[in-house]
């Protein structure tokens, strides 16, 4: 299966209460005869005060609050797993209603809660370096199923947070599943929902170039490119989907989607995996210093995290730091990632489902 055939058959699950955005519910409430406002109590009762039963909502009539739950579930997602990192990052993995499972990694920092989520059951690029890869294709996920690790997984923190940022990051490509990505972030920037800034949301891609324009026109959110060459020769081996939207079609995009309205002061994160003798050259880091000040961006340098049976292996710190250098002497504001979680196989690049290490009781 590619990232545009059908996905393939499976249980059709009652429809979940998450699976509605509010317009989406007051239009159905509508429909029953009822008045459409109700929605705004209901999206405050289940996303602000985390009800799981609409019986006694304030000003919520009875007969509506029990078509409700006749209808639509609120039930949380299964708990099948839960690892801890001795860094304090925690991972979760969920059972979703059909036997699939996905990972949801909670990394806290003081009062900051940062949660990656998942897009898919596995993933159809292919990147050669991503350990989700080896899963091969799977499927798109639920709106539900998205919110439902930001509920639970904010529930299962392991830490007292102030704020709160989400990245899509985890499995999966989240601008193949681009419909229920923005029903996801409706949801989650809604005043009566979730209520997260979208300037703490960022969606990472592949690079899917039509996506990208249609993200930045539909939600101020932060974009974050999986870049990880600075040649199409070597992007082309290590992502295929270069194939298809190559590195100046990228950067094309990303200068039409800065001049979007929403995205003019919004620099874009270029995610760059440093991997020995693959794209670590001084001649590597020239490139990339072109590129990144080609556009408003911010580079972020992640030495490859290792897994089982990975075909590459993480830079000398030898090699990092003058790859570093190169970029910040052009001017180019540059991080190196802090690998979080690689204990657990929770780090960037990590997840897939596999034999754990070690696990805890899930809560």
């Amino acid at each position: 299966m590619n990232a545009s055939s059908p996905q393939a058959s499976r249980p059709t699950p009652q429809p979940h209460l998450f699976d509605l955005t509010r317009d989406e519910l007051a239009s159905w409430i509508e429909e029953q005869g009822e008045k459409p406002s109700h929605a705004d109590r209901i999206f405050r009762a289940i996303y602000k005060h985390n009800r799981t039963t609409l019986m006694g909502v304030q000003n919520l009539p009875d007969r509506l609050a029990q078509k409700l739950e006749e209808t639509f579930s609120l039930s949380p997602l299964e708990t099948e797993r839960v690892l801890d990192s001795s860094d304090g990052t925690r991972k979760i993995l969920f059972r979703l209603y059909d036997g699939a499972r996905v990972e949801t990694v909670c990394i806290p920092s003081g009062k900051r809660m940062t949660l990656c989520i998942s897009s898919q059951v596995g993933c159809a690029l292919g990147c050669r370096f991503c350990y989700t890869a080896s899963m091969g294709p799977g499927r798109n996920l639920a709106v539900s199923e998205y919110i439902s690790q930001v509920v639970e997984g904010l529930r299962q923190a392991p830490c007292e947070y102030s704020v709160v940022n989400i990245v899509f990051m985890g499995m999966g490509e989240p601008l193949v599943n681009f419909k229920n990505l923005l029903s996801t972030l409706s949801i989650l920037t809604d005043h009566f929902g979730l209520q997260l800034g979208a300037r703490r949301i960022t969606v990472s891609t592949a690079g899917l170039s039509p996506q990208i324009l249609g993200l930045g026109e539909a939600f101020p959110v932060r974009l974050a490119l999986s870049l990880h060459a600075t040649t199409d020769e070597v992007r082309d081996d290590l992502m295929p989907i270069n194939q298809r939207y190559n590195i100046a079609n990228l950067f094309e995009t990303l200068q039409q989607l800065q001049e979007l309205p929403g995205q003019r002061d919004v620099a874009v994160l270029l995610e760059y995996t440093l991997i020995r003798d693959v794209n670590d050259s001084l001649e590597d880091a020239h490139r990339l210093a072109e590129l990144a000040q080609s556009i408003r961006s911010k580079v972020n340098l992640i030495p490859y995290n290792e897994h089982p049976g990975a075909p590459y292996r993480s830079p000398d710190d030898e090699v990092l730091w003058p790859f570093m250098q190169i970029l910040q002497q052009a001017g180019v504001r540059v991080t190196k990632r802090i690998t979080r979680g690689d204990d657990i196989l929770a780090a960037c690049g990590q997840l897939a489902i596999s034999s754990p290490r070690s696990t805890t009781t899930a809560p």
